[in-house]
């Protein structure tokens, strides 16, 4: 599957994306990752973090939250000692990227020996820049190239990915410039800006909370060459809003609804 198809920029349905803990499961655990394969999500996202020692692993949160104890943070934790925590009650199973990849071979053999071949994106959601040289390592020695994209950039992030990644795929998360707080610069201004930005350092497109999108600002960040995608999704009027917006990728929980609105809206005519 190539990244997106490019038909000025939109494509003619949205690529649906499974957030991490889709369908009700635990988030970045082995049941949400196996529940978003076995879903009709086109992407799969997981959040990604460092250790103190360089591991990389999945999880959202920036602290772990020990029974009886003060939160810790993650970024003075080694890999082992952050397993331990984990361990105490915040979270049943911590996987490490690399386990993480070999769980994606494991579905992707399975899937090879049945009717079904189903081979997704990866969004990895970069939650700690540092993450992002080991990670990107990783996913060049899996050969994922061509199937990952890079999330959770911001400024600092883009410019980081701009300089060890620019070969990879990854978006400017551009949250806080749409729209602008104070309201000082106009709509077009602020777009413009974000864009100029995410163009600037080689990103491939813009994500952005879909509360902060309008079927506007959509195509006039396709306009300007970018593709957008949309988080995170859940109620079944607000995606029926969205859709109408025309983005590349809507984040949610619910892949499975999603898809079902998508079809929909195929047989009865996409709205203009």
């Amino acid at each position: 599957m190539e990244l997106f198809t490019i038909s000025g920029v939109g494509r003619d349905s949205p690529l649906i994306t499974a957030h991490a803990g889709c369908q009700g499961t635990e988030p970045n655990s082995r049941e949400s990752i196996v529940a978003a394969y076995n879903s009709p999500a086109d992407i799969v996202e997981v959040d990604v973090r460092a250790s103190m020692d360089g591991v990389v692993f999945l999880m959202h949160d920036n602290a772990l939250a020990p029974s009886g104890r003060e939160s810790v943070p993650l970024e003075n934790l080694s890999w082992n000692e952050i397993q331990q925590t984990a361990m105490s009650g915040q979270q049943s199973e911590m996987l490490s990227f690399e386990a993480f990849c070999d769980l994606v071979e494991r579905l992707e053999h399975g899937a090879s020996q049945s009717a079904s071949t189903k081979r997704p994106l990866f969004n990895l959601d970069i939650k700690d820049p540092s993450a992002l040289p080991a990670t990107a390592t990783t996913v060049r020695s899996r050969r994922l190239q061509h199937r990952v994209i890079f999330s959770g950039l911001d400024e600092r992030g883009i410019a980081l990915a701009a300089l060890c990644i620019p070969d990879l795929s990854y978006f400017f998360n551009a949250d806080s410039f749409l729209p602008d707080q104070n309201q000082t610069k106009s709509e077009e201004a602020r777009i413009e800006e974000a864009c100029s930005l995410a163009l600037l350092y080689g990103c491939r497109g813009i994500n952005l909370e879909w509360t902060k999108a309008s079927a506007a600002l959509v195509r006039s960040i396709h306009e300007r060459g970018l593709f957008v995608m949309l988080w995170t999704v859940d109620e079944e009027p607000a995606l029926k809003r969205i859709l109408e917006y025309g983005p590349d990728s809507i984040t949610t929980h619910y892949p499975d609804r999603l898809a079902r609105l998508v079809k929909e809206g195929g047989e009865q005519g996409r709205p203009t």
